[in-house]
C-alpha cells in the first residue's frame, strides 16, 4: 500500500498527474470500486437503468465504458444481456478486470484510440468521472462521435456522468465547466435526459454530480 493519497497520483494543485498506471498498481480497491460489485449506488444505478432504457426503445445492446477501472460496471451490464466492452488507459487495471471477469471483453487503451474502440461499433458511450482526466482530448472525442452517427442512418448515445464541485473549490478544469448547465453548453448536443445528482457518502465534501443522456445523429 502506497503512502502516497490517491490524489497524488490524480490531480493535484490544479494540475493532472495522471498517473493511473501506478494508482492502480499500488492501490487495491481506489474509488471503492469493489462495494459496486452486486449493488449500485443511486449514480451507477441511473446510468444502468438509461443503458436499459435505450435497449427497449432502440434495441441497442453493444456498450463501451471508457475508464473502466477494474471492470465491475462492465461485467455488471455484460451480466444483464449487453455485449459490453470496458476500456482503460493503465494496464494493471486492465490486467485485473480480465482476471477478475473473464467473460467481460476489457482493452487498454483511452479516447484518443477511437479506430480501436470503433472496430466493436459501440452503440452507447459510457463516461462516468473521467471526463477530468480527458479534458485535452474530449471536443475531438465529440466531433468523432457526431461524424460516426452522421454517417449512418442510427443514432448513438453518450451518457455521461461527472462531479463537479462549489465555487472556490474546483481547481482543475474550471475554465471550461464548473457546473451542469456549462456541462451541457460544452457539449452542446441533443439531450434526452440531465440532471443534478446529490451524493449519499459522507467525503463528497462539496461535490455535485451531474449527469446526461445525449441521442447523437
Amino acid at each position: 500500500m502506497s503512502s502516497k493519497s490517491q490524489n497524488d497520483y490524480v490531480i493535484q494543485n490544479g494540475s493532472l498527474i495522471g498517473d493511473f498506471e501506478n494508482l492502480y498498481k499500488n492501490f487495491d480497491d481506489p474509488w471503492s470500486q469493489s462495494k459496486f460489485s452486486e449493488e449500485l449506488d443511486a449514480q451507477r444505478a441511473l446510468i444502468f437503468n438509461s443503458c436499459r432504457r435505450i435497449r427497449k426503445e432502440f434495441n441497442f445492446s453493444r456498450v463501451i465504458e471508457l475508464g473502466c477501472g477494474f471492470g465491475i460496471f462492465s461485467d455488471f451490464l455484460r451480466r444483464d444481456g449487453f455485449a459490453a466492452v470496458g476500456m482503460d488507459i493503465a494496464h494493471s487495471a486492465i490486467h485485473r478486470a480480465r482476471d477478475e471477469h473473464p467473460e467481460t471483453v476489457f482493452i487498454q487503451g483511452d479516447i484518443e484510440d477511437f479506430e480501436r474502440i470503433e472496430l466493436f461499433d459501440p452503440e452507447i458511450y459510457l463516461m462516468m468521472e473521467i471526463t477530468w482526466y480527458v479534458l485535452e482530448h474530449l471536443d475531438k472525442f465529440i466531433d468523432r462521435l457526431k461524424m460516426k452517427a452522421s454517417a449512418q442512418e442510427k443514432p448513438i448515445f453518450l451518457i455521461h456522468l461527472l462531479s463537479v464541485y462549489a465555487p472556490g473549490k474546483q481547481q482543475y478544469g474550471k475554465e471550461m465547466f464548473t457546473n451542469l448547465e456549462e456541462i451541457l453548453g460544452h457539449f452542446d448536443l441533443n439531450y434526452t435526459e440531465y440532471a443534478e445528482l446529490t451524493f449519499n457518502y459522507s467525503d463528497a465534501d462539496s461535490a455535485v454530480g451531474t449527469y446526461f443522456t445525449a441521442k447523437i445523429e
